[in-house]
């Protein structure tokens, strides 16, 4: 049996294949994700729904670099690095803070943390180098 930092960096580290349907079987039927300042998604259908059109956002580039994580029961909190390709080619790292809650070894609630005006000034050429964490 995996434990919840087990199946959060696998579902995390299953971003890069930029393939909702293979994040299926680690979110909750009645799942919740929500990015703070947007509105939540709720059901598992409409969250890889909300993730198959993000990863269409940025054809080029889409994965997960956690950090940090740890957890208490089933709660697991990420510091990652979510990349993306900007016009110019860059592979731009925006800093998130996740919080996953697991209910049967499966997501139930996700929420992100992040400046959602971040992909925004990475794909318009804006100089972000004060806006982002030093690199690990």
């Amino acid at each position: 049996m995996s434990t919840p930092i087990e199946v959060v960096r696998q579902f995390c580290d299953l971003m890069s294949k930029r393939d909702a349907e293979v994040l299926r079987p680690f979110v909750a039927e009645d799942a919740t994700y929500q990015n703070v300042g947007m509105a939540a998604v709720s059901g598992a259908d409409d969250i890889l729904k909300n993730l198959a059109a993000q990863f269409g956002a940025y054809p080029d580039s889409y994965a997960y670099e956690t950090v940090n994580i740890a957890a208490v029961g089933e709660t697991v909190l990420t510091e990652r690095l979510d990349y993306i390709r900007t016009p110019a080619g860059d592979l731009a790292g925006i800093p998130v803070m996740g919080t996953f809650v697991l209910k049967d070894g499966r997501i139930s609630r996700w929420t992100d943390y992040w400046d959602t005006g971040l992909p925004k000034k990475f794909m318009t050429g804006e100089d972000t180098s004060s806006l982002v964490p030093a690199q690990y």
